[in-house]
């Protein structure tokens, strides 16, 4: 697997004599604190420390072996060049104590690229309802629905139904050939809507690889309902997924111990992409900007992923990753009737709803015998963003396995664009915060072009001349304001080398806000604190801008 984004990174440095910049504009009197901490209040798990290097991960080892001899790797992350390590040490501890070898070693810094936490995340829980059979019922018999028998318990999947899944097959395309990495907590495939629909899978807290008709359901039902959403077989029996020739392949992330942190998922990601996978589905999220992560989705982007996350059940605007990192649709909640359900989060970061109510019918384990919802059979309801999430992994597995049939060449960034501009529009005329730009149409995105730009990747470049010397300038908060108002805003926070990459953006111009957070090893004066404005032009294809901040 080539290093994309390393490259990158050498291509900005040569530009340096000739980067396209605009010239500094005068910043807004009133933006002191308009960049984002993207990771304030964020938790961490103690223990683990993460160090992106340059080019030789021997230097990482050999520098936090100095600091703690105890040390062990847990992920060797060669494709963005990041390696884990396991601690004895507190992390605010060996991340101080890394910071004083880098103050004091000029060519020790220029070895080093980040030092980072491992935030803890965490599942987007299910909404349920006791009652909630009950109440699809009433619905069902209350706007007179009346659904010609498919599969077992065909009645109950308003949400198959509702993003015209049917109508797709009809057309010919059920997601075969495409791999659908579900990362989540694993998935039961003894299931018998799930036998035969998964491929080989991985465990990255063990480096276990997970035999295809395994149950791998260490950290609960979650990923088992998922999957079923995505690909549960259609063969009369039980459900039907979304894309249901598709392939699964568990990634377990949260493990008997719940979250396995970011250096493990990161790993999960790679090694997913390495195995075939084309969607990456992801119902889980939190708090706290992972430079490891943020790379490895832009690694996953950039190499053909297409990286689908859920919204949140927080109701309120929230930044939440991997939701709102660059490039990933972004998945809110909607109901039976095309609302909105009260927990879906809101924000401009909503990419598309998908049927996402407490009345979602899906697999759940065998072992999971309490929450079979018949008492009889392996089937649960459950809500939330989580279940809203793989109705549109299923869709991008239909729609891709149409593009690879017609020999299309695409971009990530089409088929999230494309997956928004056939949406049916259910709240506010166009975009809005709460459904984005719609809930998705399966029949629509099949039979409509795709969009003509094909995105645009921007890699900064931060330096620092400190009396006349340049130097990466570390830890960079970046907000990008777009000027279409239907646009995410970007955040980002660059590596100690002063290199952040945004994959998969729209074009157009933004006003880019730059601030530092951690230079403390620079020993830079209070003064650079201050917050930096620059109105930059994107184009479709690679944007390189270089930023040198002069105190």
């Amino acid at each position: 697997m080539k290093k994309i984004l390393m490259f990158v990174l050498a291509v900005l440095l040569l530009a340096l004599s000739s980067c396209m910049i605009n010239q500094n504009t005068s910043p807004n009197s009133n933006i002191e604190n308009i960049v984002v901490p993207i990771d304030e209040d964020a938790e961490i798990m103690e223990g683990i420390v993460i160090v992106g290097y340059k080019a030789n991960k021997q230097d990482a080892i050999d520098l936090v072996s100095k600091i703690d001899p105890t040390a062990t790797v847990r992920a060797d992350l060669e494709e963005i060049n990041a390696i884990s390590f396991k601690t004895s040490l507190p992390y605010s501890q060996i991340r101080t104590e890394i910071m004083e070898e880098l103050k004091k070693n000029a060519d020790l810094r220029e070895k080093i690229s980040y030092v980072e936490p491992s935030y803890k995340r965490y599942l987007i829980e299910p909404v349920k309802n006791d009652n909630a059979k009950d109440l699809l019922e009433s619905t069902l018999k209350t706007k007179a629905i009346t659904v010609e028998e498919e599969e077992e318990f065909w009645k109950w999947l308003w949400g198959i139904r509702k993003v015209k899944a049917p109508e797709a097959w009809e057309l010919g395309y059920t997601g075969e050939g495409i791999i659908v990495a579900v990362i989540d907590t694993g998935v039961d495939g003894t299931h018998p809507d799930l036998q035969g629909q998964l491929v080989e899978g991985y465990r990255p807290s063990t480096g276990e690889t997970l035999p295809p008709d395994s149950d791998s359901s260490f950290g609960g039902a979650h990923g088992t309902h998922v999957a079923g959403t995505i690909a549960a077989k259609k063969d009369g029996i039980g459900v039907v997924g979304v894309a249901p020739n598709a392939k699964i392949m568990p990634i377990v992330i949260f493990d008997e111990d719940g979250y396995i942190g970011d250096d493990y998922v990161a790993e999960g990601f790679l090694w997913a992409l390495e195995n075939g996978a084309r969607v990456f589905s992801n119902s889980w999220g939190g708090k706290g900007y992972s430079i490891t992560l943020a790379h490895t989705i832009a690694y996953v982007i950039w190499s053909g992923g297409v990286v689908v996350a859920s919204a949140g059940n927080g109701h309120v605007d929230e930044i939440h990753y991997p939701s709102c990192h660059p490039g990933v649709i972004n998945v809110a909640a909607s109901t039976a009737v095309d609302g909105i359900t009260h927990f879906s989060t809101r924000g401009r970061w909503v990419t598309v709803a998908a049927p996402g109510d407490y009345t979602i019918l899906s697999t759940v384990p065998l072992w999971d015998t309490d929450e079979f919802f018949d008492g009889e059979n392996p089937y649960a309801f459950y809500g939330g963003t989580s279940m809203a999430t793989p109705h549109v992994s299923g869709l991008v597995a239909l729609l891709l396995e149409k593009l690879d049939e017609e020999g299309v060449d695409y971009t990530v960034y089409q088929i999230r664009k494309h997956v928004a501009a056939t949406a049916d529009d259910i709240m506010a005329p166009g975009f809005d915060h709460d459904s984005g730009w719609g809930r998705v149409n399966a029949l629509k995105a099949l039979t409509q072009p795709l969009p003509s730009d094909k995105g645009a990747n921007v890699y900064f470049k931060f330096y620092v001349n400190i009396e006349g010397e340049l130097l990466g300038a570390p830890q960079v908060y970046v907000t990008m304001y777009p000027e279409n108002e239907t646009v995410p805003v970007y955040y980002g926070k660059s590596d100690d080398a002063g290199f952040l990459p945004f994959v998969g953006i729209e074009p157009g111009t933004y006003d880019v806000y730059m601030a530092f957070g951690d230079a403390a090893y620079l020993e830079m004066p209070v003064s650079m604190q201050k917050t930096k404005h620059r109105k930059i032009t994107v184009y479709n294809g690679d944007n390189n801008f270089i930023e040198i901040f002069e105190f």
